[in-house]
């Protein structure tokens, strides 16, 4: 198409990482739109960006958080469309963009069935597959290969953002019963006010921050194929700390929110469920929130 600039959104800087290491190998020039706030708190990954070459913009607009620089980024690529391809960040947006994501994303469940059938010879009979879910990317690509299960079997539980426990504030809409509202060229459960405007959201995940969902995890709480709930900034810090003292992994603030609820469920569940959680993110990412609030390293 002879494009040369691709511009992109992020959160938590993960897709904009990953898309400015795309832009490098194909000589594509990349601007990598993210809210300002998110900047400060996500500061690993934005080094990352820049040494790979990419131009960080900084949106200063409402929240200044990863709402803001998708719409910042969609008004960029549509002013400039004949020479600049666009990135969007997760499964959000216009129809398109939701599908070349999710196709993306898929991956994830497609490893995850191999090593399956690599570890229990076949796929269990109780399964409980637990996702954050902000836009939902991550969720979509590790339930894709298992939506046509039937959910006795395999169930989908997505954890969205319930923010600070004092504040009324949250990242929440399927699992706080928000309404249909329309935002970044989709239709999708929304924290809006009465007038139908975008509420301001709070969480301490970057990528959790946003106040929509994909439209595919609406269609998946409508037809009750899976199920959403969420986790406080509290829980979420309470399993980083368990996870990363018992386990091998150093979970981001992201599955942080994931692993709060595999944690509440576990002792309720029979010995032979087994239960997967998506750690998809690492707290290199959030070293200085995590220092703030736990005093870590």
């Amino acid at each position: 198409m002879g494009k040369k600039y691709i511009v992109g959104d992020t959160g938590a800087g993960y897709a904009g990482k990953m898309l400015s290491m795309a832009a490098k190998k194909f000589g594509l020039k990349c601007k990598i739109f993210m809210g300002a706030k998110d900047i400060k708190r996500q500061k690993p990954n934005c080094d990352a960006m820049k040494k790979n070459g990419a131009e960080i913009i900084p949106v200063y607009s409402g929240s200044q958080t990863l709402v803001d620089a998708v719409s910042e980024c969609m008004r960029y690529w549509v002013s400039n469309c004949d020479n600049t391809h666009m990135c969007v960040g997760s499964t959000v947006g216009p129809n398109i963009f939701v599908k070349i994501c999710g196709w993306s994303t898929a991956q994830i469940s497609r490893e995850l069935k191999v090593q399956l059938k690599s570890q229990f010879k076949k796929i269990p009979n109780k399964i409980k597959l637990i996702n954050c879910v902000g836009g939902g990317s991550s969720a979509y690509g590790f339930w894709s290969e298992f939506i046509d299960y039937n959910k006795k079997q395999i169930e989908l539980i997505g954890v969205e953002a319930g923010g600070p426990e004092k504040s009324k504030l949250h990242a929440a809409p399927l699992s706080r019963n928000a309404k249909i509202g329309i935002l970044h060229g989709a239709a999708s459960y929304l924290c809006q006010n009465n007038e139908g405007q975008i509420n301001d959201t709070e969480s301490i995940s970057a990528g959790l921050d946003y106040p929509g969902v994909s439209p595919i995890h609406c269609f998946l709480k409508d037809t009750k194929r899976a199920r959403y709930t969420n986790a406080t900034d509290e829980e979420a810090l309470d399993a980083h700390v368990m996870v990363t003292k018992y386990e091998n992994l150093n979970p981001s603030l992201e599955p942080s929110h994931a692993f709060a609820e595999a944690i509440k469920i576990a002792p309720k569940l029979s010995k032979d469920t087994i239960i997967i959680v998506n750690s998809c993110g690492d707290a290199k990412k959030d070293r200085d929130i995590l220092k703030e609030r736990l005093g870590k390293k």
